[in-house]
């Protein structure tokens, strides 16, 4: 490892000053132009950028919002959208318990229809990651998202891939 020395320390800070200095006269104040004539407040549809059509960045929201009749469920920071009215069940009883969501009436301790989170970690799938149709028709398949597994089946393959495709990792702090 080398170490700078006094002038080459100097140099360098010197070098990053300069350009940070260029850089701040090269702004102007929020509404003006260069030549001092006021900016008008037409949207940026495109742009082209040497001949190429670039489209505008657009912001968006960190949170994502459900699509009608949808809504967001979460386990361990991880965010799956499903349809409004899965439940959480109970899975008290059963021989294994995992973090689940389904729809009203079905069975607790064997995912028939709904999603599930299991630790990626200890996740050990028969294939790899998307939808499959499964021995008896029925459609399921998973996606990673952080640490978690996000498991979705049902007899909808549109469904399934629907609530896949929404899983979200935990954001970042």
């Amino acid at each position: 490892m080398t170490t700078l020395t006094g002038s080459r320390r100097a140099r360098l800070v010197s070098s990053a000053a300069t350009f940070v200095v260029l850089a701040v006269a090269g702004c102007t104040p929020a509404g003006d132009t260069p030549s001092g004539t006021p900016v008008t407040g037409t949207p940026v549809t495109s742009a082209s950028v040497a001949g190429a059509s670039v489209a505008p960045m657009i912001a968006t929201s960190e949170v994502p919002k459900p699509r009608d009749g949808w809504k967001t469920v979460d386990h361990s920071g991880v965010q799956v959208d499903v349809p409004a009215d899965w439940l959480r069940p109970d899975t008290t009883g059963c021989e294994f318990t995992f973090v689940q969501w389904a729809p009203p009436g079905s069975p607790p301790c064997r995912m028939t229809t709904g999603v599930v989170f299991y630790s990626a970690a200890t996740f050990d799938p028969a294939h790899g990651p998307g939808v499959r149709q499964n021995e008896d028709k029925t459609w399921a398949g998973y996606v990673f998202a952080g640490d978690l597994a996000v498991y979705a089946a049902g007899t909808d393959r549109e469904l399934v891939q629907d609530v896949l495709d929404t899983a979200r990792p935990p954001r970042r702090r």
